[in-house]
């Protein structure tokens, strides 16, 4: 199970992480450790890149507020 085929996606937008994360086949969770606030941050995801196709075209076709 490699995660060389998965593409990342930022944080920042909820709807398209969450709807993304539904529809890939394999999820990662991308975190950096952050010395200040001694915690580690999430930064993003690596989901499956035809999923990220499909639901940023789904996204598109309906005017996002």
């Amino acid at each position: 199970m490699g995660l060389d085929d998965l593409e990342f996606l930022a944080a920042g937008d909820a709807l398209l992480t969450r709807r993304v994360k539904a529809k890939s086949a394999k999820c990662a969770v991308v975190v950096r450790f952050s010395r200040t606030r001694k915690r580690y941050e999430r930064q993003g995801l690596l989901v499956d890149p035809q999923a990220l196709v499909e639901v940023q075209r789904d996204l598109g076709e309906r005017d996002r507020p």
